[in-house]
């Protein structure tokens, strides 16, 4: 997944390396390969703002880094890596690295000392690992949830993820709805349709036989609460997911996102337009199709 982390400052000079396989801080890249990717990044970063992700390719090597005020976090993945993977891992690691030695950054002097970033080692391997675990187990699900969540609790998710297909829908509704509880909410709400479109694919791949429908996704919905369509609104009577909840804005994003998973169609996506916990009487979701446009 990842053959070496760097952490940089803007200036170039490197706070910390490892590299994984070997589990080494003293193995450092081919003379000619660190020059260019070095000189490379500090010339682009030097044009970029905070909280810029992108990437160098060098030989059979990709560096996916981030740019984060004062500091650059990379990771040297091989060029048939995953990309999203790297991308989720640098971001998390930059956050980790800052908590840790806010105040050993704050009074950097310049002198990169061994014993006051070396610690850091166990930290990477740690996410690493649960990283490669996550992805193990539900290949998709890095990809949808953005790194500022908790790795523990998208960890613990992944840990459950075949209930949330197989025990549908009495673990999915009580999963979601915990797991929701512990997003930000800048974030909740695309996490919660992301998370909800690739459910939805997966309960739909399983329980419909022929083909896919409206009267096949409602009868999937209908295990969720009792469910009406009409003119391409779908009507949940009673929503499980909100349920006890009083918000300013629609809250039902996994359905929804459930909802356009299930269709699995590029030509056919889902909004909430009504939601019981804005106090609505029933949530609702459009859903628009293409096709019929």
């Amino acid at each position: 997944m990842l053959d070496e982390f760097f952490i940089l400052r803007r200036d170039g000079l490197s706070l910390f390396h490892i590299r994984l396989e070997e589990n080494s801080f003293t193995v450092q890249l081919p003379e000619e390969l660190f020059a260019g990717f070095s000189s490379a990044i500090v010339a682009f970063t030097s044009e970029l703002g905070a909280g810029h992700l992108s990437k160098i390719e060098i030989e059979e090597h990709i560096f996916v880094y981030e740019v984060m005020e004062n500091l650059i976090t990379v990771a040297k993945i091989s060029i048939d890596d995953d990309e999203t993977i790297a991308e989720h891992i640098v971001a998390l690691l930059y956050r980790e690295f800052v908590k840790e030695y806010q105040e050993e950054l704050k009074n950097f002097d310049g002198t990169v000392r061994r014993d006051i970033f070396f610690p850091f080692a166990d930290k990477v391997r740690k996410i690493v690992q649960m990283c490669e675990n996550i992805v193990r187990n539900n290949p998709n699900l890095l990809a949808n949830i953005p790194p500022s969540i908790s790795i523990e609790a998208i960890e613990k998710l992944s840990n459950f993820s075949e209930e949330l297909v197989d025990k549908f829908p009495e673990a999915t509704i009580r999963m979601t709805r915990n797991f929701q509880k512990e997003l930000p909410e800048e974030e909740m709400h695309y996490t919660m349709h992301k998370l909800g479109i690739e459910v939805g694919k997966d309960v739909a791949e399983k329980k419909i036989k022929k083909k896919t429908n409206d009267k096949a996704i409602m009868k999937i919905l209908n295990e969720i609460s009792i469910c009406s369509c009409n003119d391409n609104i779908i009507t949940l009577q009673i929503c499980p997911f909100c349920r006890g909840r009083e918000t300013k804005v629609f809250d039902c994003d996994f359905v929804a996102g459930f909802i356009e998973g299930a269709y699995n169609n590029p030509q056919i996506s889902v909004r909430e337009i009504a939601c019981h916990a804005t106090g609505d009487k029933h949530c609702q979701f459009q859903v628009f199709k293409i096709s019929e446009m």
